[in-house]
């Protein structure tokens, strides 16, 4: 999850469209893991739409690339000098690790001395998964299980993407046809992997088959978060064509591709296909110059964007109780994703819910991921 940063060495387009998409798809991720964690409102029989809405990873994974390029590409057109990589990795840190390191550590204190929740520690909260959520190595495989603050796996595969953009940037410029064939040819590879190939397993249950979509994350999430942010730089490659901006300016076109995810998520169709449609999803809002432009620039889609990544990492702590044995009035079933409630009393809960977490996403993007992001470009960068 990121926006086009600030410290840069040269002026770039700031593009709010996508500041606004980030601030939506933070929100769905947050409303599936409450489905998941707290209370299923929408029965899969009736909507497979929330219960999909893991793919919003994907659709920050290719904005993420996307935006990189938009921001970078300058940096590395012709070789990769020290100096451009060094600001470029710290501008990067800055942005995703300071809130990432505060609230696993403010999730360690909360189960391990807050609370009694960690004696004995669950599955997910084991004190050994501690250090590979410290060094981002929790997309890797290094867990047995996504862990600690479940969100953030996806946090260790942007960082891994981070580390290959200088290198991917470079070869476009230098060999852009060979290069563009290489990676849709890696990118298509990496999906099917993920879907068909790769010996995932339910780590909760590992006798239950495992379905062929994208949902994979502790074991080889670095895969899918290495794959949405190549295809969000091939995208970028569109958005340079002025032919393609053109044709892809209208709201119709976008309000067409909104409809289409929607179905497509709705149906449970191959994960293939809503990620297809949020790469045109991008290209479409980036290029409105419509009154999906004008409602993006609005105050309040802006803002939603703006404390997005605290939306998408401070969820776990409104989602914790509901990990150790607390559970709303009207649930019936017990287990992760299993406790069903009513339609109308899950709208209310999750409303709440959700207002509570921009409450508490806008005092942690006011008083951690700013503050510490302006520091350590103060200190470290240029």
């Amino acid at each position: 999850m990121n926006q086009t940063t600030q410290i840069t060495a040269h002026k770039v387009e700031y593009l709010s469209s996508l500041t606004a998409l980030r601030g939506i798809a933070a929100l769905l991720v947050a409303v599936f893991h409450f489905e998941m964690a707290v209370a299923r409102f929408v029965p899969a029989a009736q909507s497979m739409f929330f219960e999909k809405c893991y793919l919003m990873v994907d659709l920050f994974f290719i904005m993420s690339g996307f935006i990189m390029l938009h921001v970078y590409n300058s940096q590395f057109k012709d070789k990769i000098q020290a100096k451009s990589l060094k600001n470029f990795l710290v501008a990067r840190f800055a942005r995703i690790y300071p809130l990432h390191l505060f609230s696993l550590l403010l999730l360690v204190v909360l189960v391990r001395w807050l609370t009694d929740w960690g004696n004995p520690p669950i599955i997910l909260e084991q004190p050994a998964d501690i250090l590979p959520n410290i060094f981002l190595l929790h997309s890797f495989g290094f867990t047995k299980i996504y862990n600690w603050n479940i969100p953030s796996w996806s946090i260790s595969a942007e960082w891994a993407a981070y580390l290959l953009f200088p290198i991917i940037a470079l070869c476009i410029n230098k060999k852009k046809a060979i290069s563009v064939i290489i990676l849709i040819l890696l990118i298509v590879i990496a999906y099917y992997s993920i879907m068909y190939l790769l010996p995932r397993k339910n780590p909760i249950n590992p006798a239950i088959p495992v379905p062929h979509n994208l949902n994979t994350t502790f074991d080889y999430g670095y895969i899918r978060g290495i794959a949405g942010f190549t295809t969000g730089i091939l995208v970028y490659l569109l958005y340079e064509l002025g032919a393609v901006r053109k044709a892809l300016s209208h709201d119709i076109t976008a309000l067409l591709i909104i409809f289409a995810i929607i179905m497509s998520m709705h149906f449970a169709l191959n994960d293939s296909l809503p990620v297809l449609l949020f790469a045109m999803l991008v290209l479409s809002f980036t290029a409105n110059t419509g009154k999906i432009a004008k409602f993006c620039n609005r105050k309040i889609p802006q803002f939603l964007g703006d404390i997005s990544y605290s939306v998408y990492l401070m969820q776990i702590f409104l989602q914790e109780p509901f990990s150790h044995g607390i559970y709303l009035p009207g649930i019936t079933g017990i287990g992760r994703g299993k406790q069903n409630i009513d339609f109308s009393s899950g709208v209310l809960y999750c409303v709440t819910y959700l207002i509570l977490l921009i409450m508490i996403s806008y005092i942690t993007y006011q008083w951690v991921e700013r503050p510490s992001r302006r520091f350590i470009n103060r200190i470290w960068g240029k």
